[in-house]
């Protein structure tokens, strides 16, 4: 399912593919006679009279542009920019949509106007240069983790550059992500980088549709192709340029307790839309729909969303970094307490296998190893490398029975890495069934033509195959 995205500024993915009207200037020679203007007050009043999300305050602006037009009131604003400045501003005043905007064509853009086609292709592309708005991710000093997002693009689009960013982050001790200049964005990708910060379902937000009469939830996503963070710190910064799609994320998290926002009250802006066409020269963009917290029942419309820690734009970032830094001490000095006692648990089934195995209680040894690192993958405290490691360890001392149930183990978890087959091989190998361990370094080759060590291998192994063939 296609949506809508927050920010008139960018028409993107979304709002084209329902084939609403491109975001566009004007051509500045152009004057603007009185029956022009006229034409299109009454456009943009049936337009806001049809579509807008409360229908009482479409009336009403609808009604003001009527006066307008009876008044002649922009009679003397003939330059174009400058009307569509003045009507903005005007309309805005009314209910305080800060949503509401018209829009003047250049006459470059007139020109996509009659290929509408190459007029996405070519936004989409300048979308793609601009990082599809992850404008910077790195680890700052006390492993705090740094993303900052300028937009939110169509989830569709940017989903696989999202997971990227998170990809890289997954490990910090604390979050802060930098909204300060963001213009808002997709309400899908808004959810999909929620998600990240919760392992439990959470109801995000509700837009209600004026179009269809019907009310969207948007609720965090059960996977998202990385593991989440439902305890890491995670600290918002805001200004008074967050708008949008931006304010959703920071009053989604805002509303849960789920992150500390430090900087300035946002915009303002929670009632998404689409652009629409008035002619050749105007469009407008209007807010069709609104947002609805499932906790507080109302959104941050004309009132901007509140930080926790309220300073200048100019110095949020340093003060998150004191905080997050802090926090990371804390949660990594918990977190590490945590796993040292959840790894001496595994140590401990680790020796009640070995004890299993050497009572001949091979069922009971593998029911208890495969338990405890079922549990130790699903909790993150131990990855493919590690339990390879610790087969080595086994097979180095030629335990070869707690050797083969750890590579077995990581070849039932890890089926698509070569490298657990190419040990696993091994241990057969050692233990003299070469029939299966010539079947896991074919599988092994097979998932990566490569690995020079499974070539080596089969090698040696069929060569003494046939010579054992040739002496019988």
């Amino acid at each position: 399912m296609s949506h809508i995205i927050f920010h008139p500024v960018k028409i993107l993915v979304s709002v084209l593919i329902l084939q609403l009207s491109p975001a566009i200037g004007q051509d500045t020679s152009q004057i603007l006679s009185e029956e022009e203007q006229d034409k299109i007050l009454e456009k943009i009043s049936q337009l806001l009279t049809d579509n807008y999300v409360l229908k009482d305050v479409g009336q009403v602006c609808a009604d003001f542009l009527e006066e307008q037009i009876e008044n002649k009131s922009y009679e003397e604003i003939t330059h174009p920019r400058a009307f569509a400045r003045n009507l903005t501003s005007d309309l805005r005043k009314i209910h305080n949509d800060r949503h509401i905007r018209i829009q003047s064509i250049t006459p470059g853009d007139r020109r996509l106007v009659k290929n509408p086609r190459l007029d996405f292709f070519l936004r989409t592309r300048d979308s793609i240069k601009e990082n599809l708005g992850f404008k910077e991710v790195k680890i700052m000093p006390g492993n705090v983790g740094y993303i900052n997002i300028r937009s939110f693009e169509p989830y569709e689009l940017a989903r696989g550059k999202a997971l990227n960013t998170l990809h890289f982050i997954e490990n910090a001790d604390a979050i802060i992500v930098d909204l300060r200049n963001n213009i808002g964005g997709n309400p899908t990708m808004v959810q999909f980088l929620c998600s990240f910060f919760f392992d439990q379902p959470v109801h995000l937000n509700s837009i209600y549709w004026r179009r269809g009469d019907y009310t969207e939830e948007f609720w965090t996503m059960d996977s998202i192709g990385i593991k989440k963070r439902p305890k890491v710190p995670v600290f918002v910064l805001t200004s008074d340029r967050t708008f949008s799609g931006g304010e959703e994320f920071t009053y989604n998290l805002k509303i849960q307790k789920r992150a500390t926002l430090i900087g300035e009250k946002t915009a303002g802006g929670a009632n998404p839309g689409y652009t629409f066409r008035i002619n050749d020269y105007f469009n407008i963009f209007i807010p069709t729909g609104r947002s609805i917290n499932p906790i507080t029942g109302t959104n941050w419309e004309g009132k901007g969303v509140e930080p926790d820690i309220s300073i200048n734009t100019s110095g949020a970032l340093s003060l998150a970094l004191e905080k997050a830094e802090q926090a990371a001490r804390i949660y990594r000095e918990k977190t590490d307490d945590q796993a040292i006692v959840s790894y001496l648990r595994i140590c401990a089934d680790f020796d009640m296998m070995d004890t299993l195995f050497v009572q001949e209680k091979t069922d009971s040894a593998l029911s208890v190893i495969h338990r405890s690192l079922s549990d130790a993958v699903r909790s993150d405290l131990l990855n493919e490398w590690m339990i390879n490691d610790l087969g080595y360890r086994y097979l180095s001392k030629n335990k070869l029975s707690p050797a083969l149930a750890l590579f077995q183990f990581n070849v039932y978890q890890y089926p698509n890495s070569f490298n657990v087959y190419d040990s696993l091989g091994e241990v057969y190998m050692k233990s003299g069934d070469k029939e299966l361990a010539i079947e896991n370094y074919r599988k092994s080759l097979t998932l990566n033509p490569h690995n020079q060590n499974a070539v080596n291998m089969l090698e040696k192994l069929e060569t003494n195959e046939r010579s054992k063939k040739t002496t019988d």
